[in-house]
């Protein structure tokens, strides 16, 4: 655990609506390519496709050895391969969060 974040965590293991994704007002988005019942890919590119949400920061991960075009294709700002460094991916939050 990252114990000097001050972030709300909300998870969901399937696809969330544009919809939701405005009234929760997120500062930034991690989402895995694989759901529950999609592809974080796909929902990434809804959510920078929409006007109300495409300026929030997403960041896709994935064990696929594609995930680097997965999130050029999904136009995610930035991509993590799984497995990941915990401290790296914090950087990245940090980062984009701000």
């Amino acid at each position: 655990m990252y114990e000097n974040s001050n972030y709300q965590v909300i998870k969901s293991l399937k696809k969330v609506s544009i919809a939701d994704i405005e009234a929760m007002s997120p500062n930034i988005i991690v989402l895995d390519h694989l759901l529950g019942d999609g592809y974080g890919s796909d929902l990434c590119l809804l959510i920078k496709e929409h006007e109300t949400t495409k300026h929030i920061p997403v960041i896709l991960y994935s064990a696929s050895h594609q995930i680097e075009q997965l999130a050029k294709i999904s136009r995610a700002d930035a991509y993590i391969p799984k497995p990941f460094d915990l401290y790296y991916f914090m950087q990245l939050v940090d980062q984009l969060a701000l």
